[in-house]
């Protein structure tokens, strides 16, 4: 019994190293919740913003989080590009990203876009480099949330191009969050399962 108590023990406490070492949302508070929202017809198709891993580990991606409503994305649903270099939206359009993926938002056409639509990522194993900038967004099938500018770089895909919201008072509302990559191994949840 004593055996069993540590290993739960050891579990746990694995587990607790698990939590989100980033946790970010471009209002200011992980889930805020947003206050102008940009179509797809008249603010833009794609939605994305930079951030910079200065975490001082390698970061796993493990979850989005987009306040958007709408059908279902096309194969560009969520995008990701691993090394922008800087603050600055990527060189090119949205298919240029290093890894992407589906989805369909919970709030369908007419829905409310300031309810998020959440996403498991972890399976795809995308890794950030600590010191690296890496970019992440979606496809804005309807509306996408939004609020007054505050200081966050983001950036819509429009006709062709990238726009910088900033230049209209308006930061994009995106959610990520992700794990230090060496914080869990596969021998050390193997040891676990076969104690138990």
């Amino acid at each position: 019994m004593k055996c069993i108590i540590s290993l739960l023990i050891l579990a746990f406490s694995v587990l607790t190293v698990m939590g989100a070492d980033l946790a970010f949302n471009t209002g200011g508070e992980l889930g805020f919740v947003p206050d102008l929202f940009g179509s797809s017809s008249g603010w833009g198709q794609w939605f994305v913003t930079t951030v910079y891993n200065d975490t001082g580990n390698d970061l796993q991606l493990t979850e989005f989080g987009f306040p958007c409503c709408g059908p279902a994305t096309g194969a560009y649903g969520w995008v990701v590009w691993t090394d922008i270099g800087s603050i600055s939206a990527p060189v090119e359009g949205p298919t240029s990203c290093n890894y992407y993926g589906d989805f369909t938002p919970v709030e369908p056409e007419g829905g409310d876009p300031s309810v998020y639509t959440y996403l498991d990522i972890s399976a795809e194993s995308i890794i950030i480099p600590d010191g690296a900038y890496f970019c992440f967004g979606y496809q804005n099938t309807q509306y996408g949330g939004q609020t007054t500018k505050n200081g966050i770089e983001t950036w819509a895909w429009d006709d062709g191009d990238w726009y910088s919201d900033s230049q209209y008072n308006r930061t994009a509302v995106l959610q990520v969050k992700g794990i230090d990559s060496g914080s869990l191994s596969a021998s050390t949840w193997g040891a676990i399962k076969s104690a138990l």
